[in-house]
């Protein structure tokens, strides 16, 4: 079956008692268009990610990389529900983290750790699907403040967004009993391989989908935010996963909400992808800039550590900790490279004094050490 973008009818509303809830239109079929502009955009957002993609491929070390992108992303997702730690603080240990923002650093943490869950299912051959969704969610509110809210399971009960009842809310998905039909038909637009709706487009309609059906009680936000670069790397479309939309989102978060609302007003779904897309063009473009920057900041590091009076195979070991942790303290530092403390102080004084970190506590015990110039890279 398909169906055109332009006579995209997003729901109906059900009423019940004293509210109405919206329920989404099923999306498992063929999309065409005629929209010039979407074509634009499609062609171009492809051949960002094509470039993005290439480039991730060639550069050393770019897992390590990677897992800065990811804590960022983290941040910046988390931010956009409310958490009030900066990228700095989530680098911390939480004994480093002031007592009134660990329960934010916690979600933080369970963020990296549900999409790398997901990162690592994927690679495995595992499909992104309800059962690899509810894992992650399960992993995602672990000890936070969403912990009581059924982690790991869809909802057997009423939510909204806004207000303080579904009477007076700004948004209410539909009612849980319909969960099932709507999140089948989620899965399976997924992974329907005898479509011809690009990828780009897909996953498009699946974030406003998982947004409209909003299947947990608490994390819908994040989880959909999720889903996108795990959809990329599921696909093909990267083979690593360096795409990560949530910094553009929460930089223009009431642009992203209006144009989700549309949808479900006026059943503007077009200029729901427009947004999207020019997300994925943004952002694309910002990461190759980003790999471009962090490859010339780690050959002129390495050309100088190569110069000072350190073991080549210490430098090695200490700098590789750093790209993955730019945020550290000595004890630590020893853990991770597995050299005897007495040496790490040596060097950490040599790295200090050559400029490649800061101590930023100011304390004479108990030091933190950053690599300032690469954690600015993802600021």
């Amino acid at each position: 079956m398909s169906n055109e973008l332009e006579k995209f009818q997003a729901g109906r509303y059900l009423y019940i008692n004293d509210y109405k809830c919206f329920v989404p239109s099923i999306i498992n079929c063929d999309w065409q268009w005629k929209d010039a502009k979407l074509n634009k955009l499609l062609a171009e957002a492809n051949r960002q990610i094509g470039e993005l993609n290439a480039y991730s491929l060639l550069i050393p070390n770019v897992d390590l990389y990677i897992q800065m992108h990811v804590k960022v992303e983290a941040n910046k997702s988390s931010k956009i529900e409310g958490t009030k730690t900066n990228i700095a603080e989530d680098l911390l240990d939480i004994s480093d983290v002031v007592p009134e923002k660990r329960d934010d650093w916690q979600e933080v943490q369970n963020y990296v750790k549900a999409l790398n869950y997901g990162i690592l299912r994927i690679r495995e051959g595992f499909p992104l699907c309800n059962r690899l969704i509810k894992e992650m969610h399960k992993i995602l509110l672990e000890g936070v403040r969403g912990e009581h809210k059924t982690p790991g399971e869809f909802r057997l009960s009423q939510n909204w967004i806004g207000g303080s009842r579904p009477g007076n809310a700004s948004y209410v998905p539909p009612v849980h009993t319909e969960l099932p039909e709507c999140l089948s038909d989620f899965e399976k637009f997924i992974n329907n391989n005898k479509i011809d709706t690009p990828h780009l487009i897909r996953i498009a309609l699946l974030h406003y989908q998982f947004e409209s059906i909003h299947p947990f009680l608490d994390g819908n936000g994040r989880i959909g935010r999720l889903l996108i670069p795990l959809y990329l790397q599921s696909k093909g479309l990267l083979e690593k996963p360096c795409l990560y939309i949530s910094d553009y989102i929460e930089k223009n978060k009431n642009e992203y909400y209006e144009k989700l609302n549309l949808v479900r007003t006026d059943n503007d779904i077009i200029g729901w992808i427009y947004f999207f897309l020019e997300a994925v063009i943004e952002t694309s473009k910002e990461a190759k800039e980003k790999f471009k920057n962090i490859v010339k900041l780690t050959q002129r590091t390495e050309s100088l550590i190569a110069n000072l009076p350190i073991k080549a195979e210490n430098s090695k070991k200490i700098i590789n900790v750093l790209y993955l942790e730019p945020i550290i303290n000595r004890n630590k530092l020893a853990l991770e490279t597995n050299i005897k403390l007495s040496t790490i102080n040596g060097i950490i004084n040599i790295l200090v004094e050559a400029g490649i970190l800061k101590e930023i506590t100011g304390f004479s015990r108990n030091q933190v050490f950053v690599f300032e110039e690469y954690l600015n890279m993802f600021g």
